[in-house]
């Protein structure tokens, strides 16, 4: 398979770094809240999956099919 990507912009490491301040961040915003989390898929779903398993409180999860 040929490699198209050219540059690497943000690390993987520096990527989870920041999924994780969000999550807590997020955790913290929402304690005495219910949390729902929505996507727009095709495009989230990966980074919502991380996002959610960052988060420490109970959250639900939704996604919305959209077409331009």
């Amino acid at each position: 398979m040929e490699n198209i990507i050219k540059e690497v912009l943000l690390s993987e490491e520096v990527i989870d770094s920041k999924v994780k301040e969000l999550g807590k961040k997020i955790s913290e915003d929402y304690k005495d809240k219910d949390l729902i989390m929505v996507g727009i898929l095709k495009g989230a779903v990966i980074f919502m999956s991380d996002l959610a398993r960052s988060v420490s409180i109970p959250v639900t999860l939704d996604f919305m099919a959209v077409s331009s």
